[in-house]
């Protein structure tokens, strides 16, 4: 009898825990960033539509050893391209799960939100491993002028 009467309390835990593991639906907006580190100048922008798609475009630079006056016309440069590059995004579906965005049945996480403050940060991999992580702020609509910088 005693069990009888714990099996809907299992049950409903089972059910809750289940959806729990499920493709959660990701928070939907823009961002972008730039982040200029020792090694890399790396560009993002990123919109996140309804039904967990989105569109990214993320350019990368390595400056390791390059001079400043190099740096600085990179810089422009690739953020930029960026700019001119944003209207040939695809788009691309994803799983969103615990704050983590990856591609669809992927398993490396592209991308990470804080809900607390409402960016998503950008998991740079370069040579096969996480290499820079670049936090992107939210806009509201994406300008044509140059990006913020972390």
């Amino acid at each position: 009898m005693r069990m009888a009467r714990s099996f809907p309390l299992m049950a409903t835990l089972t059910v809750a825990f289940l959806a729990a593991c499920g493709n959660a639906e990701a928070p939907h907006g823009r961002w972008e960033g730039f982040s200029a580190s020792a090694k890399w100048l790396v560009a993002v922008r990123l919109q996140v539509d309804p039904g967990n798609v989105i569109k990214a475009t993320a350019l990368s630079v390595n400056v390791d050893g390059v001079s400043l006056s190099r740096r600085l016309e990179l810089t422009r440069k690739i953020k930029s391209t960026l700019l001119e590059k944003w209207p040939y995004a695809v788009a691309a579906a994803i799983d969103y799960r615990n704050g983590r965005v990856t591609k669809a049945g992927g398993f490396a996480p592209l991308f990470v939100f804080d809900p607390r403050v409402g960016t998503m940060t950008f998991n740079f991999y370069a040579d096969g491993r996480l290499s820079e992580r670049i936090k992107l702020y939210p806009v509201r609509a994406f300008s044509n002028s140059a990006l913020q910088e972390d």
